[in-house]
């Protein structure tokens, strides 16, 4: 069995350590962090039965490798969003790369992937309405250079929208 360190800086046998380097304690904080990304270290060491400074060290060492990013996560629509949209975009050969770095610029853009199949990037798109969704789809867009074909979704009613991953 692997050995850690805790809190104390002394080593403890980790539990059940799994190929992505997190064990029953880590998987704890974060499937807590997932219900409530505000719960305090404090309470999070009660419900897992370990002590604070466990919890404050494993949570900053997931944080730092990646594995952990605690935000606030904004309602579109009471910002003053009324359109949400995906684009698949077709990317003309050698020039996906710098498309994927402009498109990510964009202050629209919610979310870019590169993908295999019928597009080669899927992008998600927050506008203030459809005019101004229809300017960035035919004119901003194709401004950038490289674009194929783009094809949108707007979407009309959210049904699921979710962060949480299973930790088991």
């Amino acid at each position: 069995m692997r050995k850690v360190p805790n809190a104390n800086n002394t080593d403890q046998p980790a539990a059940d350590t799994s190929v992505d380097g997190l064990d029953d304690v880590d998987r704890g904080i974060l499937r807590l962090l997932q219900e409530d990304g505000r719960m305090p270290y404090r309470q999070i060491a009660r419900e897992l039965g370990v002590s604070e400074g466990t919890v404050r060290i494993r949570s900053s060492r997931m944080q730092e490798s990646g594995a952990l990013n605690v935000i606030a996560i904004a309602d579109p629509f009471r910002l003053g969003y009324s359109v949400l949209a995906f684009v698949l975009i077709r990317v003309e050969p050698g020039m996906q790369d710098t498309l994927v770095e402009e498109l990510t610029a964009l202050d629209e853009s919610t979310y870019v992937s590169t993908c295999i199949g019928r597009a080669d990037i899927y992008m998600q798109v927050v506008c203030r309405d459809n005019q101004h969704l229809h300017q960035l789809l035919h004119q901003q867009i194709p401004a950038l250079g490289g674009v194929r074909d783009l094809e949108a979704f707007m979407e009309l009613e959210m049904h699921k929208v979710s962060y949480r991953y299973n930790l088991s």
